[in-house]
């Protein structure tokens, strides 16, 4: 009776696992809002922070592998809303909230990531008029960045053959929504600024959503526009819509068609400009060449007779050219008997005899030189003989070759020099001159 009249008794394990497979089925995914607050994030990557209201608080866990692809993280203090299934934490018997989606109250994710991006953007300064580098009146070449499939690539060559037929349009097929869109048009700037010759860049995409046109406002793809050598002209969506992209580009377009009007002129009305330039340019030149001549007859007429003044001057020049001819010839008669003493003095010190005593003593000592070297080559060279045929005499191959015979010990290899150290039937090898004998001890004698 005593045992039946007991109570069911729980262990704190079990009873912090039933309470948890309670809360796990009963609540299997929710919705919950309220502030962030204790935020923190450790090594591994995971925020761990509480939500709570004026009335009541609960732990919530966000793990990295559910906020890496999140466009807004929480933030201490932010009012959120987050969705997510409510479990136990057993080693520490407390409830949790483990989410795998949040986003901010009220404003939208995408919307608040936009507006904090641009802030931080602008405090860096790459929205300044300074950067923006002007576009060419007149490019040679053109890049087309967008997607080859796509609307956009058709309306813009047929407005680019209307305006301006000559003009040379390179197309950089690339995606341009989805995840990978923005790290493509990025590498395509980066591509484009080593391209040779090219003066304009043009990121087209027709209008969409700001999911669909959330690409043009990657922090990567705004810094590759910034750091791109060549104007780029940022025509991306209707003329409604805005992009990081749009605020960091050099020249913002409304539409992809009106970036055609931007980058380049008409031809019909640069034709009928030029035109209208030349015939202005002809009548202007045609007046001032009228007036240059009513001006140079007035003042022929107030010339004096040059033919007379150049006959004076001709006589006057004539004069002073025979003066300074017989100047010049006393001149050079003076240096050219200075120039004749001073020779005189240099033959007379002239060094050529003492150059020539010392080439005697120098080709004496040559010879003695080349005497002594001869006669020292010839010691060295018998010196070397000797040297020579002693070696031969030591050489040990030269010893085999007049008969005699080294015998070595198998397998150690050593040489043979006592035969009663060698017992019979042991293997030995004997080296001659030509090659070597393997052999087998059958007797061993103490014979000479």
């Amino acid at each position: 009776m005593m045992a039946q009249e007991l109570p069911h008794i729980f262990t704190v394990s079990s009873l912090t696992r039933e309470i948890r497979e309670h809360l796990e089925t009963h609540f299997p995914l929710v919705w919950v809002s309220g502030e962030v607050s204790n935020l923190r994030q450790p090594l591994s990557g995971h925020f761990y922070f509480t939500l709570k209201d004026a009335a009541a608080q609960l732990r919530a866990v966000l793990f990295k592998g559910n906020h890496q692809h999140l466009r807004y993280k929480p933030e201490e203090g932010g009012q959120v809303l987050c969705r997510g299934r409510v479990t136990v934490y057993e080693p520490r018997g407390e409830y949790q909230l483990v989410v795998d989606y949040l986003e901010p109250l009220g404003l939208g994710a995408l919307a608040q990531a936009f507006e904090a991006l641009k802030q931080r953007l602008q405090a860096e300064g790459l929205f300044e008029e300074r950067h923006k580098k002007p576009l060419p009146y007149l490019p040679r070449r053109l890049a087309l960045v967008t997607s080859p499939t796509g609307a956009v690539v058709r309306d813009f060559l047929r407005l680019q053959k209307q305006r301006f037929p000559g003009l040379e349009v390179l197309i950089y097929p690339v995606k341009v929504q989805g995840v990978e869109a923005a790290g493509e048009i990025a590498q395509a700037l980066d591509d484009l600024a080593r391209y040779p010759g090219l003066d304009v860049i043009v990121l087209a995409r027709g209008g969409g959503s700001l999911e669909d046109l959330w690409p043009f406002n990657e922090e990567s793809l705004a810094r590759a526009i910034h750091r791109c050598p060549i104007p780029v002209v940022s025509a991306v969506g209707h003329e409604v819509d805005f992009t990081i992209a749009d605020f960091v580009a050099d020249v913002r377009a409304p539409t992809p068609s009106a970036a055609v009007e931007l980058v380049m002129p008409e031809r019909a009305e640069l034709c009928r400009r030029l035109e209208l330039l030349s015939a202005s340019l002809s009548r202007g030149c045609r007046r001032r060449l009228q007036e240059a001549r009513r001006q140079a007859h007035l003042l022929s007429r107030r010339l004096p007779d040059l033919r007379q003044r150049l006959q004076v001057e001709r006589l006057r020049i004539d004069e002073r050219a025979e003066i300074l001819i017989r100047r010049l010839r006393r001149h050079l008669a003076s240096q050219s008997q200075r120039v004749h003493l001073f020779h005189s003095r240099l033959f007379l010190l002239s060094p050529r005899r003492a150059v020539t005593a010392a080439q005697q003593c120098l080709e004496q000592h040559n010879q003695r030189l080349f005497l002594s070297w001869h006669r020292r080559a010839q010691e060295i060279r018998r010196h070397l003989d000797y040297c020579r045929s002693h070696l031969q005499q030591l050489n040990p191959q030269a010893i085999l070759a007049r008969g005699y015979a080294v015998a070595t010990r198998l397998p150690e290899g050593t040489v043979i020099r006592d035969a009663l150290t060698v017992p019979p039937d042991t293997p030995v090898r004997v080296r001659v001159a030509r090659g070597c004998l393997d052999c087998q001890v059958k007797e061993v004698s103490a014979k000479q």
